[in-house]
């Protein structure tokens, strides 16, 4: 599919790759600064170490105005971005996303996954 056709959109406005990897964590003690430190540090390393992203944001809650259909009661939000569902595979099964989960789950109490594909609407 192609991304110049999306809902008529300008093509510089379409997020980067077919698939949209949205993570949302929550921390057992995100006011534990060792766990924070530990879990941050695990994180970058992810990110910095990823061969699959073609695209990453690595967040956490905007301050934006409270209501009742907002959810900002996780510490970290990490978006990839991949150009096909073979590399959003690999993404699972590389060293550094394995590494990752081997470090960083011991820090979480819940983990959302939101995976999406770019398709015409």
């Amino acid at each position: 599919m192609k991304t110049e056709n999306f809902n008529n959109f300008d093509n510089s406005r379409v997020i980067n790759g077919k698939i949209v990897h949205s993570v949302y964590l929550w921390l057992n003690n995100p006011e534990n600064k060792n766990d924070v430190n530990q879990f941050e540090k695990a994180i970058k390393t992810l990110v910095k170490n990823t061969q699959f992203a073609k695209k990453i944001h690595l967040g956490r809650p905007a301050n934006t105005k409270k209501r009742d259909i907002i959810e900002n009661t996780y510490q970290y939000c990490l978006i990839f971005t991949f150009d096909s569902y073979e590399d959003e595979k690999k993404y699972q099964n590389e060293d550094a996303h394995k590494k990752f989960i081997s470090i960083a789950k011991k820090l979480w109490k819940k983990v959302l996954v939101f995976d999406s594909f770019l398709e015409t609407i």
